[in-house]
C-alpha cells in the first residue's frame, strides 16, 4: 500500500495537482511502518515524506519509550522546524523533553524578570561556565555585579590575619552546617 500511495504522490507532483488534505500525515504513518528506520528517515531528509504535525504528535504518543522508538522520535525531533518541535515535544513524556521545556520557562521567566530590572545581568557571552543553566547563569551574573559593587573591607587594612579569618569562616560554616557546638 506504501508503494502505491507513494507512486501517486510522485505522480501528483510531476503533475502539479494537490493531493487531499491528510495524504502526507497517511504516507508518513504508512512509511514509519513499512520502512526500516533510516530509510524512512532519508525520505524524510530528501523531502519525500512530510513531517506533519499531526503524524508527529501521533507518533509521541502511540509509540512506547523503548530504545528503538526513542531514537526514532529523537531523530524525528531534530528534522522538525522549531516552532512544531516546541509544541510536540510536549505531549512526549521523557526526561530529557521536560528539561527542555523546563529550560524554556525559566528562561521566558528570566528575560521578563530581567526586562523589568537590569538586562545587563544576564550577560550571556561572559564567564559562562553552564551555558545551558540559565537559573546558575543568572544567580552567577547576580552575584558577579554585587561583588564588584561591594567595596572590600580588608583592602584598606594591611594588617590582616588571612589565617585567623579562615578558621572563623571555618568554624561558622561547621557551626551552621550542625558539626560543632558553638
Amino acid at each position: 500500500m506504501f508503494h502505491v500511495m507513494f507512486r501517486i504522490l510522485e505522480a501528483t507532483k510531476g503533475l502539479c495537482l494537490p493531493l487531499p488534505p491528510g495524504y502526507s500525515t497517511l504516507l508518513s504513518v504508512l512509511g514509519v511502518r513499512c520502512l526500516p528506520q533510516h530509510t524512512f528517515l532519508q525520505y524524510v531528509d530528501h523531502g519525500l515524506l512530510q513531517l506533519t504535525e499531526p503524524f508527529v504528535s501521533r507518533l509521541m504518543t502511540d509509540l512506547d519509550n523503548s530504545d528503538a522508538n526513542e531514537q526514532l522520535k529523537f531523530s524525528i525531533l531534530k528534522r522538525l522546524p522549531e516552532h512544531m518541535e516546541q509544541k510536540v515535544s510536549q505531549q512526549w513524556d521523557h526526561p530529557i523533553t521536560s528539561a527542555c521545556i523546563s529550560r524554556e520557562y525559566v528562561k521566558t521567566l528570566l528575560e521578563k524578570h530581567s526586562e523589568n530590572r537590569d538586562s545587563a545581568l544576564l550577560d550571556y557571552g561572559k564567564s559562562c561556565s553552564y551555558p545551558d543553566f540559565l537559573p546558575l547563569n543568572y544567580l552567577t551574573k547576580i552575584l558577579w555585579n554585587r561583588e564588584e559593587q561591594a567595596q572590600n573591607p580588608f583592602e584598606e587594612q594591611e594588617n590582616v590575619d588571612v589565617r585567623f579569618v579562615e578558621e572563623m569562616a571555618l568554624k561558622q560554616t561547621q557551626i551552621k552546617l550542625g558539626f560543632e557546638v558553638k
